[in-house]
């Protein structure tokens, strides 16, 4: 389990005893899309075990958790069925822009038929499009990991009959002070909900819209994994649950391993290095290269040459590397696979503190060689300039494209820096090759320094 996720000690139950209640409800009389589109509702519940007495006794609330069970979160998932008199992106679009956001990307507005891109991405394209649109759960039960299991549970019981599950992730709540949210915030936000989704089978498609395909075997496997991580977290729980009650429950004699635990324990054993992956994320670092990438690869089902190869080729990066050769290699490896090389090697533009070095470029020092990569940062062609991997929809592949040039020249392009310049709004129109350790000290302390708030006597001199 990720080490980044909260102690166990501060789970409000006992995850094992959380359980799903699908419903879906519709009404008699004809409407539009009827249909072809159908919204399911699950919701997660707790349920209170009769043999368990709470310390202080039970009251008409446990009775109640008892036969309803108490709900923590919910699962909103959207359902477009094919062979219908309807096309199918006209209901999503009459639905929600949220729900048209997906279905414009993997389907043909104009046939409501699934694009090319997606005919090629998906092993069977043919039958209904699942969508997972929300996933929430209460404050308490947020941290432990519990949402993709529970998605992944959700998508195995909705999903037959459909050739592919499509999500778009994003933040389901805002923050109280949601005006201060950044940018930066956002984007951070994304990478790590999207990682996720990749960690039960969803993999990148385009414009920011992820897919699982339920014919592969990897979703499969990925939820037996998933099965097992809340297996863990029950057993890690119910010690300090125990300790709580009047009449504990007894633990069950332990069964024999199975042969498939004890290799997937293996693998696992194999990997250590990959579990502190996810705080790698955005990270300028070129130390977490590799840890990110792992990461990336033990989650997603790319074919395992090619993560070899992938990885293999981070390994050998150094800070004069032309990364774009690199990316030109393996231009026929998975898409998802390439971004993920792309994130692995370089930072984005929107986790890098740029404004300290362009009020007084002298202090770049040893970052005044990082090599900068965009689409167009010279502002020479009509658009705008954007990074590489997966930091926007826009973001470019690595390949002899792209633009090349030193963090010192891009901070001399004073064109670029304008509002209404060759930048883009989501990724900020470049990525940086990520740091020696070096580079790393040297930025850490211009920015800390800057940062760190003026004391009194320095005030008053």
């Amino acid at each position: 389990m990720n080490a980044s996720r909260r102690p166990t000690h501060e789970l409000p139950g006992d995850p094992a005893r959380l359980r799903l209640v699908y419903t879906h409800d519709h009404p008699i009389e004809l409407y539009d899309f009827v249909d072809t589109l159908e919204w399911w509702n699950v919701s997660v519940r707790l349920f209170h075990p009769e043999e368990e007495e709470c310390p202080q006794g039970c009251s008409e609330v446990c009775e109640r958790a008892i036969e309803e069970g108490t709900e923590i979160g919910f699962l909103h998932l959207g359902r477009l069925r094919d062979y219908t008199a309807d096309n199918r992106w006209e209901a999503a679009d009459a639905e929600s822009g949220e729900l048209e956001s997906i279905a414009s990307t993997v389907l043909d507005p104009r046939t409501g038929q699934y694009t090319d891109a997606f005919d090629e991405a998906i092993e069977c394209p043919v039958g209904d499009l699942l969508i997972l649109n929300r996933v929430l759960l209460d404050k308490p039960w947020r941290g432990f990991g519990l949402g993709p299991i529970l998605a992944a549970e959700a998508i195995r019981r909705l999903s037959g009959g459909c050739c592919a599950v499509a999500a778009e992730p994003g933040m389901a709540e805002w923050p109280d002070d949601r005006e201060k949210v950044s940018e930066s915030y956002r984007q951070q936000a994304h990478r790590k909900i999207a990682a996720l989704w990749e960690s039960i089978g969803f993999t990148h498609f385009k414009d920011g819209v992820y897919l699982l395909d339920p014919a592969l075997r990897n979703p499969h496997d990925l939820l037996g994994q998933k099965r097992e991580e809340l297996l863990q977290l029950s057993q890690a729980y119910r010690p300090q649950a125990a300790s709580l009650t009047i009449e504990p429950e007894p633990e069950p004699e332990p069964e024999p391993e199975p042969a498939a635990t004890r290799a997937a324990r293996t693998a696992e054993q194999q990997l250590q290095a990959s579990k502190g992956w996810m705080e790698t994320i955005g990270s300028v670092r070129a130390q977490d290269t590799l840890l990110y990438l792992q990461g990336r690869c033990q989650q997603a089902g790319w074919d395992s040459r090619d993560k070899r190869t992938v990885l293999a080729l981070a390994a050998a990066v150094t800070s004069e590397t032309d990364l774009r050769e690199l990316g030109a290699q393996i231009q026929d490896v998975h898409f998802g696979l390439h971004k993920a090389f792309a994130d692995a090697v370089t930072f984005s533009a929107d986790t890098f503190d740029v404004s300290s070095f362009r009020e007084d470029p002298s202090r770049l020092g040893p970052l005044a060689g990082v090599w900068v990569y965009g689409s167009n940062l010279h502002g020479r062609y009509t658009g705008r300039s954007h990074g590489v991997g997966d930091t926007c929809q826009h973001a470019r592949s690595l390949d002899p494209g792209l633009q090349r040039i030193s963090l010192t020249q891009l901070l001399e392009l004073e064109d670029f820096w304008q509002w209404n310049g060759p930048r883009c709004s989501f990724c900020s129109g470049w990525s940086g090759q990520r740091l020696t350790e070096a580079q790393y000290t040297h930025y850490l302390s211009v920015t800390t320094r800057l940062e760190r708030p003026l004391n009194a006597d320095t005030v008053a001199r």
